[in-house]
């Protein structure tokens, strides 16, 4: 194979068409990795972006996301910041995956060291899975093993939009939640963002969770949206034309992410969150997409109940992590300090904090919750 060489690639029209040429190539990409999505992140103020580019003869072959992140116990870099983790690597259709991921892991760990991090993170694909390719070239201290619900819209959705296989008590809630009290409003307005803003971080608030920040909304509003990488649904009371639900979704060529849906509480008895699901579950399906993410949830609880009741499936995947500077203050923390003080980063698994795991085995999905719940 020619000569791989690999660089940060500049934020300018140019380089932004390449990727979004790449992108576009490769069934194995997501909206996360796009520079759309960058743009929404660095909006932010918090993340410095610094995407890898893998080059075969000038031509790009592969990305890498990077982001820093200069936390007050070390800073940290990560191919997946903020909300949304997706965005390891990806590769053009056609090309041979290994030296690529060789090269372009390989400078991620460079880059960490060059820029002062203490940790490196990347993750692995969930869909098209290159968990062994992270595996052995990679050479992670820490590993999380994560999963995700995913649907498959081939198989769940038929050819007139009717859900195939669906319990009979999900037909019973989406009957109702059809019922005529509810309405979808598809309006991409900044009034529809913030009125359904002031729903999530009530919920947000409600069960002790952070709220994503405003401007990462009203960001992708104006980012997103007009391009196609995202799309906002809300549902509204019919009569009284009330918000009482909405959501955020980022797409990509055959892949599109339940990024944040919410619900008001006090509307939860009329279904709208069966409504919010079905209408972005048909409408991806008409636009060709294929795998529908419902992302990862707590292992157990109401939440993962729902995501699975319509035909969802578990597909794994990994982050992994490697020490590349002064890491002693992260790995002295607990959960509950790791994430106030790394608000939507994920930095090294919860149960490998405090001295209370070893790093020569892999972190489970499960066992990183309890020390979460523990630590709070």
């Amino acid at each position: 194979m020619t000569a791989l060489e690999v660089s940060v690639l500049p934020v300018d029209a140019r380089s932004d068409l390449e990727l979004a040429e790449l992108l576009a190539s490769c069934p194995a990409s997501f909206a996360q990795q796009s520079h759309h999505w960058r743009n929404v992140i660095t909006g932010l103020g918090v993340d410095t972006p610094l995407f890898l580019g893998c080059r075969s003869e000038g031509r790009l072959v592969g990305v890498l996301p990077a982001y820093r992140f200069e936390g007050p116990l070390g800073a940290i870099l990560t191919s997946c910041a903020q909300a949304g983790p997706l965005g390891g690597v990806t590769v053009r259709a056609g090309e041979s995956q290994e030296p690529i991921y060789a090269e372009l892991l390989r400078s991620f760990i460079d880059l960490a060291e060059q820029r002062e991090c203490a940790v490196a993170s990347v993750i692995s694909n969930p869909i098209w899975p290159d968990r062994e390719l992270y595996e052995r070239l990679f050479h992670a201290d820490f590993v999380l093993e994560n999963s995700c619900l995913i649907l498959d819209l081939d198989e769940a959705v038929g050819p007139e939009g009717e859900l195939i296989g669906a319990s009979s008590n999900l037909r019973r809630n989406l009957r109702r939640a059809k019922s005529g009290t509810l309405s979808i409003d598809e309006t991409q307005s900044l009034e529809n963002v913030d009125t359904w803003y002031e729903i999530h971080h009530a919920r947000h608030t409600e069960i002790g969770a952070t709220p994503l920040p405003r401007d990462l909304f009203v960001g992708a509003l104006e980012e997103m949206i007009p391009s196609g990488a995202g799309r906002f649904f809300f549902v509204r009371e019919t009569d009284s034309g009330e918000m009482v639900a909405g959501g955020f979704y980022v797409l990509n060529r055959g892949v599109i992410d339940a990024l944040m849906p919410s619900v008001r509480t006090d509307a939860a008895k009329l279904a709208p969150n069966f409504l919010l699901a079905m209408h972005s579950i048909t409408w991806a399906r008409d636009q060709g997409i294929r795998f529908y993410n419902w992302q990862a949830s707590p292992p157990e609880g109401g939440v993962d109940r729902f995501k699975r009741q319509w035909g969802s499936r578990d597909h794994g995947y990994c982050y992994f992590s490697k020490i590349t500077g002064d890491a002693s203050k992260i790995l002295g923390s607990d959960a509950t300090e790791i994430s106030r003080e790394y608000p939507w980063h994920y930095v090294l698994p919860f149960d490998q904090l405090g001295g209370a795991g070893s790093k020569n085995a892999p972190s489970t999905r499960s066992s990183a919750w309890k020390a979460r719940e523990s630590a709070h």
